[in-house]
This record gives C-alpha cells, structure tokens and sequence, in this order.
C-alpha cells in the first residue's frame, strides 16, 4: 500500500538566507581576488615586453615571414615530387 505525502517541505529561511549571504561574499572575494592576479599577470607581460630587445610584433612578424617561407617551401617540394612521377621517374622512398 502507498502512502502519498501532499505536505511541502519546511525550509529554514534563516539558514537558507545566511546561506545565501555568505555564497555572495565568497564570490566577491574571489571576484577580487580573480581581478587582482588579472592585473599582476598584466603588469608582469607588460614589463617582460618592455626589457625584450626584439618587441613582440617584430618577433611574431619574424615567425609568421619563416612559417610562409616554409609553407612555400614545402609546397614547391611538393610540386616538384609531383611533376617527377608524372614524368615517369620513382619516387624514393626515406
């Protein structure tokens, strides 16, 4: 046989707003303490870039001309190693 309970349940208010209460504080502590390593992370990179001989956009427009060299590189290699079995000559295996 099945007992059904129509009652609700009874909350604390109490606790449930002192519960409250102290999640919101958690999380604004942590919303400053977030804000505060945010900024010692920024000050940090910002005076690494500033002792740096070479500055961070020369250095990545360095990377980016190599990284094309090399794609055009590769690609021509590429082409040549085609053309070459198409004309009739084997492929070396390495």
């Amino acid at each position: 046989m099945m007992r059904s309970n129509t009652e609700m349940p009874t909350f604390q208010s109490s606790m449930l707003k002192t519960g409250a209460a102290l999640a919101g504080a958690g999380l604004t502590v942590a919303a400053f303490g977030m804000a505060l390593a945010a900024i010692a992370v920024t000050r940090g990179a910002a005076a690494w870039a500033r002792q740096r001989e070479v500055s961070p956009a020369a250095l990545a427009a360095e990377k980016l001309d190599r990284a094309r060299r090399a794609t055009l590189a590769g690609a021509h290699a590429w082409q040549e190693h085609a053309a070459d079995s198409a004309n009739g000559h084997r492929a070396h295996a390495r």
